[in-house]
């Protein structure tokens, strides 16, 4: 499962914004092991390093930042006919606060048997900012516990264990393992758990889109497994827009 840059980026940010975190171990921890990030289309500097986002953001007073994860069909949070929604929606993520939208363009180079590096470059936008999408971390825990007992329950039905045992093992009981999510210290332990289970969860559903249709039995029975699993993977997306979003949340 790829990395959520724009969680992260939302998560430090905000931390940073609030002088709770330095300005390296943000840029660190956002950057991970890609490339050094850079940003394109900054006010002034068309190519510039990740931290000078930073700068902008702070010099135009932002106290915190929100994540957006748009899909085709709910664009929520994003100011509608621009071309930051646009890249947003082709990206799947991005970053909103002081008036900028902030997009990552992910690419991987190299060779497929050589070394291969991952190159971010983050698009900036001025934005009219639209209202925030009203998401509290009670409501997406509950909506996250609700889509996976009703999925879990539907491929028990369907009987996935008899074509994909660790997907119905894994969708029927996800297991409580130690979460290895690099979050500022202090973070909502709420929205720890809430954002671990998400991501554990993701990684389940990764696990059957690389199998779909896999191991089916038939191809009506691929199309059943992905019509179960898809208000789980909208479940997923509200949880985590929800846990990366409550430090800005608690500042409104």
């Amino acid at each position: 499962m790829c990395r959520l840059r724009s969680g992260l980026f939302v998560a430090w940010g905000s931390s940073w914004l609030a002088g709770r975190t330095s300005y390296d171990d943000l840029v660190v921890k956002v950057t991970g092991g890609d490339e050094p990030h850079r940003v394109h289309g900054l006010p002034d500097s068309p190519d510039a390093p990740l931290g000078w986002a930073l700068t902008a953001l702070r010099s135009r007073n932002a106290d915190a930042l929100r994540l957006v994860l748009p899909v085709p069909g709910d664009p929520r949070g994003l100011p509608a006919g621009s071309d930051f929604a646009a890249d947003a929606l082709r990206a799947g993520e991005a970053v909103i606060g002081g008036g900028l939208g902030l997009v990552p363009d992910v690419q991987e180079r190299g060779s497929q048997i050589g070394s291969r590096a991952v190159v971010v470059v983050w698009r900036a936008y001025e934005i009219d900012e639209p209202r925030p999408d009203p998401l509290h971390l009670a409501d997406a825990e509950h909506d996250l516990t609700e889509a996976l007992r009703e999925a879990a329950t539907a491929l028990s039905d369907l009987d996935v264990a008899t074509w994909r045992p660790e997907l119905a093992e894994a969708a029927a009981g996800i297991r409580n393992g130690a979460a290895r999510l690099t979050l500022p210290a202090g973070y909502d332990p709420r929205a720890l758990r809430l954002l671990a289970q998400a991501d554990r969860l993701a990684a389940v559903l990764d696990l059957a889109h690389d199998d779909a249709p896999g191991g089916a039995v038939t191809s009506q029975e691929a199309r059943r497994r992905a019509e179960i699993l898809r208000p789980l993977a909208t479940a997923i997306r509200r949880a985590r827009l929800a846990a990366y979003n409550a430090v800005t949340a608690d500042r409104r």
